[in-house]
């Protein structure tokens, strides 16, 4: 009976999608932003280094792009504390070198509260699944019977911790001619 349930359940998800019209969307293409002085920029340069740079323009002209990197190294959603050393603070990049780079149009929560939804649900459902089972002839349906309420404990946590994480919103910038 239970699997019955369950796959019913979940032939019942999997009519909801409309899998064709989903295909279908296009996202729209985003205008590329002008970069200046004060902008808050991620530039990837991969000649100069592998990780992209994050901070706020310094000066700007046809040859190079001064940051100033204090106060933006985040990870994992915290600060990481100042840069210490006045000459690693600013980074000139050559605009040759530059790759790509975008422009940050404010915070967001969405991706990482998803994220967290998803990660919290699936650890917690293994998590409470598997310490629910008996320790003599353990079955599947002992682990369906503690996993449900694992996922939703998970996916509660989890999305409350994503939303607390956050990120940063990011579009297309385009350096001045």
């Amino acid at each position: 009976m239970t699997r019955l349930v369950l796959g019913a359940l979940a032939a019942l998800a999997f009519c909801t999608l409309d899998i064709p019209a989903l295909a279908a969307q296009q996202p729209a293409p985003v205008a590329a932003r002008p970069v200046g002085i004060g902008t808050r920029v991620r530039i990837s340069a991969p000649t100069m280094r592998r990780d992209r740079f994050v901070g706020r323009v310094d000066s700007l002209d046809a040859e190079a792009v001064t940051l100033d990197t204090a106060g933006v190294r985040r990870r994992l959603g915290f600060e990481m504390g100042p840069v210490l050393v006045e000459s690693y603070r600013r980074v000139t990049i050559r605009t040759s070198a530059i790759e790509r780079i975008e422009v940050s149009s404010g915070r967001t929560t969405r991706g990482a509260t998803v994220k967290g939804i998803v990660i919290g649900g699936l650890t917690g459902a293994l998590l409470i699944g598997f310490g629910q089972l008996p320790e003599v002839n353990p079955r599947a349906k002992d682990f369906l019977k503690g996993a449900p309420v694992g996922l939703a404990l998970g996916a509660v946590v989890g999305g409350l911790v994503g939303y607390a994480l956050g990120g940063e919103r990011w579009v297309p910038g385009e350096l001045p001619r």
